[in-house]
């Protein structure tokens, strides 16, 4: 036993340490190592701890701690097949509107992330022929360019038409991708136009909460995420949407 809490709390810490080295530090990143710190520290100290649990208010904790494990992971798993039922809405071609939300950018370029939702966009414009795109995402503090304007020189580089691109690079948030968005969507299209948008498969449930806050009704396109990332990304979407529900707040 006292093996598997050094191994199981080892790996998750490492899973931590390796992903702060190639993405942005969030509640995903961390939350392994939140995990795995009590759990190395039990399998390094496991005479001590094993003494303690003995004693009734060591016994408590240890019911305690093993219930709040357990009650972690069914709430993220349950989580995890939610956002993953949504991901898989099949969305009809030929949209009015595409809106893709924005990523990271890194020198100048859309990452590896914001590429995915570009080709999965364009897999869905080779058979939408009149769909005009919005690409949303403002500059953050540290990107050269703004993420929409990445987004724009990535399809016109692949051969979509400039003219059907329409650029919001003020947004900061997915609640501004979709709060700018809709003042596009009022001063340029009719009140019937179709939208759909693209983004990670992840994100797609809460980004379409997001905009039917904003009353846009959209459709979400999920494109495909980075392996290595996918679970911390499903614990950090899946306590963001357990937020919302209680504090009536998206971001």
């Amino acid at each position: 036993m006292r093996l598997f809490f050094l191994i199981t709390g080892g790996l998750l810490i490492l899973d931590t340490l390796g992903l702060s080295l190639v993405s942005n530090g969030n509640l995903g990143t961390y939350m392994p190592a939140i995990l795995g710190i009590p759990l190395l520290l039990l399998g390094l100290f496991y005479p001590m701890f094993t003494a303690w649990f003995a004693t009734p208010l060591g016994h408590a904790a240890k019911i305690l701690v093993i219930c709040l494990y357990c009650a972690f992971f069914l709430v993220i798993g349950f989580m995890t097949c939610l956002l993953k039922s949504a991901a898989q809405e099949k969305v009809e071609p030929d949209k009015d509107v595409l809106i893709i939300l924005g990523c990271a950018v890194r020198n100048g370029r859309p990452s590896l992330t914001l590429r995915y939702r570009l080709d999965r966009a364009l897999a869905y414009l080779e058979e939408s022929p009149h769909t005009t795109v919005i690409v949303s995402g403002g500059r953050g503090q540290d990107e050269s360019v703004s993420e929409a304007k990445a987004m724009a020189d990535y399809l016109i580089a692949h051969g979509f038409p400039a003219g059907r691109i329409i650029l919001e690079d003020a947004s900061t948030s997915t609640y501004e991708n979709f709060l700018y968005c809709k003042q596009i969507l009022d001063a340029r299209f009719p009140p019937e136009a179709s939208v759909a948008f693209v983004t990670t498969g992840f994100h797609v449930y809460r980004a379409r909460r997001v905009a039917k806050m904003h009353g846009i009704s959209a459709q979400g396109i999920a494109a495909r995420d980075i392996w290595y990332a996918a679970p911390n990304n499903y614990i950090r979407e899946g306590i963001a949407v357990i937020v919302y529900t209680l504090t009536g707040r998206l971001t």
